[in-house]
Protein backbone atom coordinates (compact mmCIF):
# COMPACT_ATOMS: atom_id res chain seq x y z
CA UNK A 1 0.00 0.00 0.00
CA UNK A 2 1.18 3.37 -0.54
CA UNK A 3 2.43 5.36 2.44
CA UNK A 4 -0.76 6.64 4.57
CA UNK A 5 -1.75 8.30 7.45
CA UNK A 6 -3.43 6.43 10.15
CA UNK A 7 -6.60 8.43 11.39
CA UNK A 8 -8.55 7.46 15.08
CA UNK A 9 -11.70 9.03 16.95
CA UNK A 10 -11.41 8.39 20.38
CA UNK A 11 -13.88 10.71 21.89
CA UNK A 12 -17.04 8.05 21.87
CA UNK A 13 -16.31 6.88 25.56
CA UNK A 14 -17.59 3.05 24.74
CA UNK A 15 -15.55 2.10 21.26
CA UNK A 16 -12.77 4.05 18.90
CA UNK A 17 -12.90 4.26 14.95
CA UNK A 18 -10.10 3.97 12.95
CA UNK A 19 -8.99 4.22 9.54
CA UNK A 20 -6.37 5.30 7.04
CA UNK A 21 -5.64 7.28 4.34
CA UNK A 22 -4.08 8.34 1.35
CA UNK A 23 -3.59 12.38 1.35
CA UNK A 24 -5.80 13.77 -1.08
CA UNK A 25 -8.24 11.03 -1.11
CA UNK A 26 -11.21 10.54 1.10
CA UNK A 27 -10.54 7.53 4.34
CA UNK A 28 -11.06 4.49 3.66
CA UNK A 29 -13.09 2.00 5.64
CA UNK A 30 -13.70 3.04 8.95
CA UNK A 31 -13.23 0.16 11.55
CA UNK A 32 -15.04 0.70 15.13
CA UNK A 33 -13.44 -1.37 18.18
CA UNK A 34 -14.47 -1.72 21.76
CA UNK A 35 -12.30 0.06 24.21
CA UNK A 36 -12.71 -0.17 28.07
CA UNK A 37 -8.97 0.64 28.66
CA UNK A 38 -5.35 1.16 26.88
CA UNK A 39 -4.87 -2.57 26.79
CA UNK A 40 -8.03 -2.94 24.14
CA UNK A 41 -7.10 0.45 22.69
CA UNK A 42 -3.45 -1.14 21.87
CA UNK A 43 -4.90 -4.18 20.59
CA UNK A 44 -7.26 -2.37 18.70
CA UNK A 45 -4.84 -0.60 16.95
CA UNK A 46 -2.48 -3.38 16.55
CA UNK A 47 -5.70 -5.73 14.90
CA UNK A 48 -6.55 -2.96 12.49
CA UNK A 49 -2.35 -2.24 11.20
CA UNK A 50 -2.39 -6.37 10.92
CA UNK A 51 -5.37 -6.26 9.13
CA UNK A 52 -4.46 -4.22 6.74
CA UNK A 53 -1.22 -5.57 5.85
CA UNK A 54 0.97 -3.16 8.47
CA UNK A 55 0.91 -0.29 6.06
CA UNK A 56 3.98 2.05 5.71
CA UNK A 57 2.58 5.33 8.05
CA UNK A 58 3.44 8.88 7.07
CA UNK A 59 2.12 10.11 10.50
CA UNK A 60 -1.28 9.90 12.84
CA UNK A 61 -3.76 11.75 14.06
CA UNK A 62 -6.18 11.63 16.52
CA UNK A 63 -9.62 13.53 17.48
CA UNK A 64 -10.23 12.99 21.41
CA UNK A 65 -12.76 14.41 23.91
CA UNK A 66 -10.33 16.16 25.94
CA UNK A 67 -7.00 18.13 25.17
CA UNK A 68 -3.79 17.61 25.36
CA UNK A 69 -1.44 19.15 28.26
CA UNK A 70 2.22 18.51 29.11
CA UNK A 71 1.80 15.60 26.08
CA UNK A 72 -0.62 13.86 27.17
CA UNK A 73 -4.76 13.71 26.99
CA UNK A 74 -6.70 11.76 29.70
CA UNK A 75 -10.00 10.46 28.21
CA UNK A 76 -11.92 10.78 30.90
CA UNK A 77 -14.75 9.04 29.46
CA UNK A 78 -12.82 6.12 28.79
CA UNK A 79 -11.08 5.67 32.06
CA UNK A 80 -7.14 6.15 30.54
CA UNK A 81 -4.64 8.61 28.75
CA UNK A 82 -2.55 8.74 25.89
CA UNK A 83 0.48 10.15 25.68
CA UNK A 84 2.27 11.19 22.55
CA UNK A 85 5.56 9.60 22.98
CA UNK A 86 3.59 6.41 23.52
CA UNK A 87 1.37 6.63 20.41
CA UNK A 88 5.07 7.70 18.05
CA UNK A 89 6.59 4.46 19.79
CA UNK A 90 3.50 2.15 19.56
CA UNK A 91 2.66 3.61 15.52
CA UNK A 92 6.45 3.81 14.99
CA UNK A 93 5.73 7.30 13.34
CA UNK A 94 7.31 10.92 14.12
CA UNK A 95 4.34 12.70 13.14
CA UNK A 96 1.19 12.60 15.74
CA UNK A 97 -1.57 15.20 15.55
CA UNK A 98 -3.83 15.44 18.73
CA UNK A 99 -7.11 17.40 18.45
CA UNK A 100 -10.57 18.12 20.23
CA UNK A 101 -13.19 16.00 18.47
CA UNK A 102 -15.43 19.41 17.77
CA UNK A 103 -11.56 20.90 15.45
CA UNK A 104 -11.55 17.72 13.74
CA UNK A 105 -15.18 17.75 12.69
CA UNK A 106 -14.53 21.84 11.82
CA UNK A 107 -11.58 20.64 9.48
CA UNK A 108 -14.02 18.18 7.52
CA UNK A 109 -16.60 21.52 6.86
CA UNK A 110 -14.73 22.73 3.82
CA UNK A 111 -14.99 19.36 1.99
CA UNK A 112 -18.55 18.44 2.88
CA UNK A 113 -20.68 17.75 -0.18
CA UNK A 114 -24.77 17.90 -0.51
CA UNK A 115 -25.38 14.51 0.45
CA UNK A 116 -23.36 15.22 4.15
CA UNK A 117 -25.60 17.89 5.37
CA UNK A 118 -29.20 18.94 4.99
CA UNK A 119 -30.17 22.57 5.40
CA UNK A 120 -32.25 24.15 8.77
CA UNK A 121 -32.46 27.62 7.78
CA UNK A 122 -30.95 30.70 6.18
CA UNK A 123 -29.48 32.31 3.24
CA UNK A 124 -26.60 31.25 1.03
CA UNK A 125 -22.67 31.15 2.96
CA UNK A 126 -20.36 33.79 1.96
CA UNK A 127 -17.02 32.30 0.63
CA UNK A 128 -14.24 32.74 2.81
CA UNK A 129 -15.95 33.34 5.51
CA UNK A 130 -16.01 31.60 9.29
CA UNK A 131 -17.53 28.36 9.94
CA UNK A 132 -18.92 27.41 13.35
CA UNK A 133 -19.40 23.79 14.33
CA UNK A 134 -21.27 23.23 17.70
CA UNK A 135 -23.63 20.30 19.27
CA UNK A 136 -24.46 18.49 22.01
CA UNK A 137 -22.83 14.71 23.12
CA UNK A 138 -22.28 13.74 26.75
CA UNK A 139 -21.55 17.30 27.22
CA UNK A 140 -21.53 20.26 24.70
CA UNK A 141 -18.91 20.75 22.53
CA UNK A 142 -17.88 23.57 19.49
CA UNK A 143 -15.45 25.09 17.18
CA UNK A 144 -14.73 27.35 14.22
CA UNK A 145 -12.57 27.26 11.25
CA UNK A 146 -11.43 30.29 10.08
CA UNK A 147 -9.45 31.23 6.34
CA UNK A 148 -6.11 32.12 6.19
CA UNK A 149 -6.61 34.33 2.94
CA UNK A 150 -4.48 31.72 1.04
CA UNK A 151 -6.89 28.95 0.35
CA UNK A 152 -7.06 27.04 3.41
CA UNK A 153 -8.22 26.89 6.59
CA UNK A 154 -7.02 27.34 10.26
CA UNK A 155 -9.51 25.38 13.23
CA UNK A 156 -9.89 27.00 16.87
CA UNK A 157 -11.31 24.60 19.66
CA UNK A 158 -13.28 26.86 22.55
CA UNK A 159 -15.56 25.79 25.57
CA UNK A 160 -18.69 27.05 25.15
CA UNK A 161 -20.69 24.42 26.67
CA UNK A 162 -18.93 25.82 30.03
CA UNK A 163 -20.06 28.88 29.66
CA UNK A 164 -23.45 30.34 31.44
CA UNK A 165 -27.04 28.82 30.38
CA UNK A 166 -29.00 31.82 29.72
CA UNK A 167 -32.31 31.83 29.96
CA UNK A 168 -34.47 33.33 27.30
CA UNK A 169 -38.23 32.56 28.90
CA UNK A 170 -40.49 32.66 31.54
CA UNK A 171 -39.99 28.90 31.75
CA UNK A 172 -36.32 28.23 31.00
CA UNK A 173 -36.15 31.29 33.96
CA UNK A 174 -37.25 28.82 36.31
CA UNK A 175 -35.54 25.91 34.33
CA UNK A 176 -32.40 28.41 35.88
CA UNK A 177 -33.72 28.19 39.45
CA UNK A 178 -34.14 24.50 39.73
CA UNK A 179 -30.40 23.49 38.03
CA UNK A 180 -29.14 26.45 40.39
CA UNK A 181 -30.65 24.90 43.67
CA UNK A 182 -28.94 21.25 42.10
CA UNK A 183 -25.69 23.14 41.25
CA UNK A 184 -24.95 26.58 41.71
CA UNK A 185 -23.01 27.71 38.62
CA UNK A 186 -25.44 26.41 35.36
CA UNK A 187 -23.77 25.72 32.24
CA UNK A 188 -25.19 25.77 29.01
CA UNK A 189 -23.86 21.71 28.49
CA UNK A 190 -26.77 21.14 31.77
CA UNK A 191 -29.28 21.51 29.60
CA UNK A 192 -27.57 20.88 25.86
CA UNK A 193 -26.22 17.61 26.50
CA UNK A 194 -27.94 14.42 26.18
CA UNK A 195 -27.90 14.29 30.21
CA UNK A 196 -29.16 17.87 29.70
CA UNK A 197 -32.35 16.12 28.12
CA UNK A 198 -32.95 14.57 31.46
CA UNK A 199 -32.05 17.12 33.58
CA UNK A 200 -35.14 18.93 31.70
CA UNK A 201 -37.19 16.38 32.31
CA UNK A 202 -36.38 16.37 35.91
CA UNK A 203 -36.87 20.15 36.33
CA UNK A 204 -39.93 19.83 34.51
CA UNK A 205 -41.46 17.09 36.57
CA UNK A 206 -40.45 19.60 40.16
CA UNK A 207 -41.90 22.48 37.95
CA UNK A 208 -45.47 20.21 38.18
CA UNK A 209 -45.64 20.03 41.69
CA UNK A 210 -43.68 16.70 41.77
CA UNK A 211 -41.95 15.67 44.98
CA UNK A 212 -40.13 12.64 43.74
CA UNK A 213 -38.83 11.95 40.39
CA UNK A 214 -38.36 8.31 38.89
CA UNK A 215 -34.90 7.83 37.20
CA UNK A 216 -35.20 7.64 33.51
CA UNK A 217 -32.33 8.23 30.65
CA UNK A 218 -32.60 10.29 27.58
CA UNK A 219 -33.49 7.07 25.32
CA UNK A 220 -36.54 6.96 27.83
CA UNK A 221 -37.57 10.25 27.25
CA UNK A 222 -37.28 10.41 23.38
CA UNK A 223 -39.40 7.06 23.32
CA UNK A 224 -41.55 8.77 25.05
CA UNK A 225 -41.67 11.57 22.75
CA UNK A 226 -42.63 9.35 19.47
CA UNK A 227 -45.48 7.53 21.84
CA UNK A 228 -46.99 11.54 22.40
CA UNK A 229 -45.60 12.29 25.85
CA UNK A 230 -46.28 15.69 26.18
CA UNK A 231 -43.35 16.43 29.28
CA UNK A 232 -41.07 14.24 26.78
CA UNK A 233 -42.06 17.00 23.87
CA UNK A 234 -41.97 20.12 25.90
CA UNK A 235 -38.36 18.77 27.58
CA UNK A 236 -37.03 18.16 23.65
CA UNK A 237 -38.72 21.43 22.42
CA UNK A 238 -37.35 23.77 25.26
CA UNK A 239 -33.42 21.79 24.22
CA UNK A 240 -34.02 22.77 20.83
CA UNK A 241 -34.52 26.13 21.27
CA UNK A 242 -31.83 26.83 23.98
CA UNK A 243 -29.50 24.90 20.86
CA UNK A 244 -30.64 27.59 18.75
CA UNK A 245 -30.11 30.30 20.58
CA UNK A 246 -26.84 29.15 21.60
CA UNK A 247 -26.10 28.80 17.93
CA UNK A 248 -27.10 31.53 17.08
CA UNK A 249 -24.17 33.53 19.70
CA UNK A 250 -22.01 31.10 17.85
CA UNK A 251 -22.58 32.66 15.33
CA UNK A 252 -23.07 36.29 16.46
CA UNK A 253 -19.94 35.92 18.72
CA UNK A 254 -17.57 34.47 15.80
CA UNK A 255 -19.13 35.97 12.87
CA UNK A 256 -19.70 32.70 11.35
CA UNK A 257 -21.18 34.00 7.98
CA UNK A 258 -19.35 30.81 6.40
CA UNK A 259 -22.13 28.98 7.86
CA UNK A 260 -23.72 27.35 11.13
CA UNK A 261 -22.92 24.10 11.29
CA UNK A 262 -24.88 21.23 13.87
CA UNK A 263 -23.67 18.13 14.85
CA UNK A 264 -23.61 15.84 18.14
CA UNK A 265 -24.64 12.38 19.25
CA UNK A 266 -28.25 13.73 20.87
CA UNK A 267 -28.97 14.98 16.85
CA UNK A 268 -28.83 11.57 15.99
CA UNK A 269 -30.89 10.50 19.24
CA UNK A 270 -33.68 12.61 18.49
CA UNK A 271 -34.10 11.63 14.88
CA UNK A 272 -37.00 12.93 13.24
CA UNK A 273 -37.89 14.86 16.68
CA UNK A 274 -35.81 17.52 15.94
CA UNK A 275 -37.70 20.25 14.85
CA UNK A 276 -36.16 22.95 12.39
CA UNK A 277 -38.66 25.27 12.50
CA UNK A 278 -38.74 25.80 16.68
CA UNK A 279 -35.09 25.86 15.86
CA UNK A 280 -34.89 28.06 13.14
CA UNK A 281 -37.69 30.26 14.86
CA UNK A 282 -35.31 30.96 17.88
CA UNK A 283 -31.85 31.25 16.14
CA UNK A 284 -33.73 34.46 14.36
CA UNK A 285 -34.55 36.01 17.72
CA UNK A 286 -31.68 38.17 18.20
CA UNK A 287 -33.63 41.60 18.43
CA UNK A 288 -31.78 44.20 16.72
CA UNK A 289 -29.40 42.00 14.41
CA UNK A 290 -31.75 39.60 13.67
CA UNK A 291 -31.05 40.01 10.00
CA UNK A 292 -27.83 39.40 10.55
CA UNK A 293 -28.13 35.88 11.59
CA UNK A 294 -31.34 35.51 9.61
CA UNK A 295 -29.14 35.38 6.65
CA UNK A 296 -26.09 33.02 7.96
CA UNK A 297 -27.27 29.12 6.62
CA UNK A 298 -27.60 26.74 9.16
CA UNK A 299 -26.76 22.94 8.12
CA UNK A 300 -27.22 19.81 10.41
CA UNK A 301 -24.56 17.59 9.40
CA UNK A 302 -25.69 13.97 8.49
CA UNK A 303 -22.28 12.73 7.59
CA UNK A 304 -20.92 9.86 9.74
CA UNK A 305 -17.49 9.89 11.06
CA UNK A 306 -16.75 13.71 10.13
CA UNK A 307 -14.12 13.26 12.96
CA UNK A 308 -12.25 11.11 10.75
CA UNK A 309 -12.68 13.17 7.34
CA UNK A 310 -11.61 16.14 9.27
CA UNK A 311 -8.32 14.32 10.42
CA UNK A 312 -7.39 13.26 7.11
CA UNK A 313 -7.27 16.90 5.94
CA UNK A 314 -4.29 16.98 8.08
CA UNK A 315 -2.50 15.04 5.64
CA UNK A 316 -3.31 17.11 1.85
Amino acid sequence: MTSCAFLCNISNGTYISLALSVPGERPGTISRYACNSLDDFNEAVFNFLEGHGNPTLMGAAFSTSGWEVDGEVDLVHYGFALKREGLRRLLNVSRVNIVNEFVAKALALPVLGDQDRTKVCGGEAMPEQVMAILGPTVGFGGALLAPDGMGRWTASHCEGGHSDFAAATLAEVEILKCLMLKYGHVSRERVLSIPGLVELWHCLAIMDGEDTVAEISAEEIVALAYADNERAKTAIRIQTEVFAGTASDYALITGARGGVYLSGELLDLLGDLFDHEVFSRRFHDKGRVSSYVRDIPVFKVIAEDTEILGLSTLFE
